[in-house]
């Protein structure tokens, strides 16, 4: 009985495992169903970048004016203030130092002197002038006497009235008439002589009154500009010579940053200047906006700003050391008139620029994982589709774009994104990227590179 049962009930369970299997879909068929679908690629479309364009450097602040105050004139610095110290704030007219004046003021009073006595004796050869004048005019009127009594003396020999030694004697009244014109003409222009001589005295003394009143007020030195002193060189009692410093002051209105920029980031910095008189480009920067920061560190993080611009080249070419293009940038308000003056921007701070620079039209944002390491990015080329168009699923091409070139860094909400100058690259706005890589998947081929992408509705 078992013996006939077994082998039934073996022969039975085949055949169902048979039917089993035979009734199984086909593993061949499922494969090439799947097969006809292409591969579904996750994708983000390239937007254009319509930030500003910004310029990252770092720099250290310098003086925008350091003023060596030194003394005009020579002589015991009589006073010092007491303000006149290092570290000290000042204002522009503040008295600093004073020096002796008695030697100034008593040079002063010589010459008031001297000029009186040149006004008196001008006021003498003035005088001796209309003098002069005056016996010209009589010696004119006796000459023409005398030369009238000489031809009657003359007419009278003529009829033998008088004798020669009579018309000799009115000929030397003649001739002594014209000596007392010569010698009259001789004192008016020794006088007027004395005049112009006086006068230039009088002008020369008045030139030198200005230069000790010049003096005088040069002994007192006072500042310049509001700023800061940096040195005091001099005490009280100290003798100083003509062209000694006194005092070190930084002007503290405005002040400059030195900074240097790669040649990249001075050609964005340049892009866009405009050209020159008569198209000829200026080798200046342009006006950009700069803002400067500066980090506290710390337990307790503080970051102070402020706004300056560009101003101008470091010089001319590049520095050796660096290869790069030194720069001046100037902020205008360095004081924030916070902390007790310890938020101003002072000399020494190494400090944060970001600077604001053109735009161009063909700056783009490509997600930051889709570029490789060899600056490749992988994108999907439609047809028949525009590109970024806002459909739910699109056909395409798995493609790559070679030298692509990251040129700045930018985050949004989005996520983190490369900045793009398409004009470098084959690559344009609304361009599908690719951001996770398909790897084994042909690039380029009609045929076997073709791909689904999804996009939001």
């Amino acid at each position: 009985m078992i013996g006939t049962v077994l082998p039934s009930a073996i022969w039975l369970l085949a055949g169902l495992m048979i039917v089993g299997i035979v009734a199984l879909p086909s593993p061949v068929t499922n494969s090439e169903s799947e097969s006809k679908l292409d591969p579904l690629v996750p994708v983000q479309a390239a937007i254009k970048f319509e930030s500003t364009m910004t310029v990252q450097a770092d720099g250290v602040v310098v003086p925008f004016r350091e003023i060596q105050l030194a003394a005009q004139v020579a002589g015991r610095i009589d006073h010092k203030s007491e303000n006149c110290r290092a570290g000290r704030q000042v204002k522009q007219g503040d008295e600093l130092f004073r020096i002796d004046q008695r030697d100034y003021l008593l040079a002063q009073q010589q010459l008031t002197s001297q000029q009186q006595q040149a006004e008196i004796d001008l006021e003498q050869v003035t005088l001796d002038i209309i003098k002069a004048g005056d016996l010209l005019k009589l010696a004119n009127d006796d000459l023409d006497l005398q030369i009238k009594e000489y031809e009657r003396l003359k007419n009278l020999r003529a009829r033998n009235a008088i004798t020669d030694a009579d018309v000799e004697r009115g000929q030397r009244g003649v001739i002594a008439a014209q000596n007392v014109i010569v010698r009259n003409t001789a004192d008016l222009d020794a006088a007027r002589k004395r005049e112009y001589r006086l006068k230039s005295n009088k002008e020369l003394l008045n030139i030198q009154m200005q230069k000790a009143n010049l003096d005088l007020a040069r002994t007192i030195v006072i500042s310049p500009v509001d700023g800061v002193i940096v040195q005091e060189l001099v005490e009280t009692d100290s003798f100083a010579q003509r062209g000694t410093t006194l005092v070190v002051i930084e002007d503290t209105q405005r002040a400059e940053i030195r900074a240097n920029l790669k040649m990249d980031d001075l050609m964005w910095v340049l892009d866009g200047q405009a050209e020159g008189v008569n198209g000829v480009q200026e080798y200046t920067l342009p006006n950009h906006p700069v803002t400067v920061t500066y980090e506290f560190s710390g337990k307790r993080p503080l970051t102070l700003t402020w706004q300056g611009r560009l101003d101008r080249f470091d010089g001319r070419g590049l520095d050796t050391s660096t290869r790069t293009v030194p720069i001046r940038i100037v902020v205008d308000k360095p004081d924030t008139g916070t902390l007790n003056g310890i938020g101003n921007l002072v000399r020494g701070m190494f400090v944060e620029l970001t600077i604001s620079v053109f735009t161009p039209d063909s700056m783009v944002l490509i997600p930051k994982r889709s570029l490789t390491t060899s600056n490749q990015v992988y994108v999907v080329r439609t047809s028949g589709q525009p590109a970024g168009a806002a459909t739910t699923e699109i056909n395409g091409i798995y493609s790559v774009v070679e030298n692509v070139i990251p040129l700045r860094e930018s985050e949004n909400d989005e996520g983190e994104f490369w900045i793009i100058d398409t004009d470098a690259c084959d690559l344009a706005v609304g361009d599908w990227i690719v951001i996770q890589r398909m790897f084994g998947l042909p690039v380029n081929d009609s045929e076997k590179s073709k791909v689904r992408i999804q996009t939001p509705d």
